[in-house]
């Protein structure tokens, strides 16, 4: 199987996540073809990966393009080259040698797969991805808990993006990441696709991925326009009628309202501010809707 494995970097030279996360590639059972997408770095990164791993493609841009529209420019470099899987693995993260042989040992084609994602150092699940393991289907703690085994896959619900492997027949029917996102988010919007599109996610816990990071990774990044990202991610949500979306739009507000009166950073005119964003680009939502409904290769 022919695999692409797209990385988008930023300032990737911190603590060593480029090198570590490239030498687990070379490490890998299964051969795989690394995509570096370069969202404008300003520590070296540009100088440094193309000299460093000459064999990896390098597509550098000239502005920050965000994280699901960089992974759009590698996922379309994989299609033009006859990728059979294309494989999303963020710059901090680090793949076991053994991680894709698994993952690919049960695919079904069609299918989004998922290792377990670990901490930096392997010593614990990666505190997000412990949230995620809520949706694991198939009595995963059962076996774990009661039969002291794991089955080779379990389905379950949504899982952050930082490792996911696609096969193309995926990415044909679903496309890629909508531009509405910027960075946060994009991953909850194509889950949501998927589920819409009746496409199954699926967990290999055998399979061991590494993510160097803090709870949220960038948490000043990831702050930044929560209340109109929540909002828009709900809004989006094909899966959801207009009352539905309604609702969800009282919870979010009602979350952002009580978080900001914990953290005392409460101004009215920024949430009128957020509001009339939503409104302004209400069209622009709807026109995603539709266009995420259909099959095909939405937004590459």
């Amino acid at each position: 199987m022919k695999t692409f494995a797209i990385i988008v970097t930023y300032n990737a030279m911190h603590r060593g996540w480029i090198d570590r996360c490239m030498k687990s590639l070379a490490e890998s059972t299964e051969l795989i073809v690394p995509v570096i997408i370069d969202n404008g770095s300003k520590d070296g990164t540009r100088d440094y990966v193309p000299a460093a791993y000459p064999d990896a493609v390098w597509l550098p841009q000239e502005r920050n393009l965000g994280f699901g529209q960089a992974n759009n420019v590698g996922i379309r470099y994989a299609l033009e080259h006859e990728a059979d899987y294309v494989l999303l693995l963020n710059q901090d993260a680090a793949l076991a040698p053994d991680a894709l042989e698994k993952m690919l040992a049960v695919s079904d084609g069609e299918s989004l797969l998922s290792p377990l994602h670990l901490n930096g150092d392997g010593t614990h699940i990666d505190e997000m991805f412990r949230y995620s393991l809520r949706n694991a289907r198939n009595y995963m703690n059962d076996d774990l808990l009661i039969r002291h085994t794991l089955a080779p896959y379990y389905e379950t619900g949504e899982i952050c993006a930082a490792c996911w492997l696609m096969p193309v027949a995926l990415i044909r029917k679903i496309g890629g990441f909508n531009p509405l996102f910027f960075h946060y988010s994009e991953d909850n919007n194509y889950y949501h696709r998927l589920v819409y599109h009746g496409i199954k996610t699926i967990l290999v816990p055998k399979a061991w991925m590494y993510h160097d990071r803090l709870l949220q990774g960038n948490m000043q990044a990831f702050n930044r326009r929560r209340l109109r990202r929540d909002l828009v991610l709900e809004t989006a949500n094909i899966n959801f009628t207009f009352p539905k979306i309604c609702l969800r739009w009282l919870q979010v507000l009602f979350r952002c309202y009580a978080q900001d009166l914990v953290q005392h950073r409460y101004i009215p005119g920024a949430w009128l501010f957020e509001m009339g964003w939503l409104f302004f680009y209400s069209f622009q939502i709807r026109d995603s809707r539709k266009r995420e409904k259909t099959i095909g290769h939405t937004w590459l």
